[in-house]
């Protein structure tokens, strides 16, 4: 049980970037150690501590070795817990090095809210990070504190906390997007359309990742619910047109799958097959498991 709950430690890899600092060598040794992570774990383990031992008080190398370990622990068994352990004190170090910053902390947060308690896993020290991200930067903070809020299962204070983001930051698409997937979640589906539409009108997005997940689900939104199909429809066309190609995002494949399932409700026999065709292009094993089951 311990090591299938350290395996969510691998987040902390995939959702936090590592920032530039001053110093080119360090730099060129870190952008290093980022490539073999992507290739080599135990060869990017070596380097950072190679690197951590040249540069004893550079808090970006700590923060990244508690992102290999944390990953290394993910994939071991009998060494699980020894990974975890370095994983905890590099996450630690960063945070001591560099206490103002967000992504450390983050970093640290999401350690102590994934680990089991053998590990060094506590709520109430996850819980002080995100106050003190929230005393740091109030959005980065208002982040932490729905990540702390999902991951615990409150369901009322990630409720609480996401309407007052989407109310004081009206002009952030994020926080509109993610009250739609809640919404949408409780087969809420108008409140949830409502919720997309504002984050597809919203005018902060970083490189349009919330507009456009917000227009492929307001299609899926129109799937789920068997409404809004003229809506649905628009969306997912504008999604295909703009034809996204970026990590996190819904392929175009899925889009023509949504919109398969909306033209078979309208009883559009050209368009779906068009879609449909288009959709089984895909190699995605899930998308082809989702194909097969909602038309077959």
């Amino acid at each position: 049980m311990c090591h299938q709950r350290l395996i969510i430690l691998l987040c902390c890899a995939l959702l936090i970037c590592l920032p530039v600092f001053a110093n080119a060598d360090i730099n060129m040794q870190l952008a290093e150690v980022t490539k073999r992570m992507a290739g080599d774990l135990d060869e990017a383990e070596e380097l950072i501590e190679e690197v951590m031992a040249s540069y004893p008080d550079n808090a970006a190398a700590h923060f990244l070795c508690g992102q290999i370990m944390g990953q290394q622990a993910s994939n071991a068994i009998f060494s699980a817990m020894s990974y975890a352990g370095k994983s905890l004190d590099c996450f630690k170090k960063a945070v001591e090095l560099a206490p103002e910053n967000t992504d450390y902390r983050l970093g640290l947060m999401i350690y102590y809210l994934s680990a089991p308690g053998i590990a060094g896993g506590d709520t109430d020290l996850a819980w002080e990070h995100a106050s003190a991200i929230e005393d740091l930067d109030a959005l980065a903070g208002i982040r932490a504190k729905l990540r702390f809020y999902r991951q615990t299962e409150n369901e009322q204070g990630y409720s609480e906390l996401l309407h007052g983001a989407q109310r004081a930051y009206a002009d952030h698409a994020e926080f509109h997007y993610l009250l739609g997937l809640h919404l949408q979640q409780q087969e809420q589906f108008a409140p949830a359309l409502e919720a997309f539409n504002q984050a597809v009108a919203a005018n902060i997005d970083e490189e349009q990742h919330f507009h456009l997940s917000a227009l492929y689900q307001i299609g899926r939104n129109a799937v789920f619910s068997e409404q809004f199909t003229e809506q649905g429809t628009a969306a997912l066309q504008r999604f295909i047109d703009i034809g996204p190609d970026k990590p996190n995002l819904p392929t175009v494949p899925w889009a023509h799958f949504r919109l398969a399932q909306l033209y078979k409700h309208s009883n559009n026999l050209e368009a779906l097959t068009h879609h449909l065709a288009l959709a089984k292009t895909s190699a995605d094993d899930t998308l082809q498991k989702s194909i097969k089951a909602a038309f077959d």
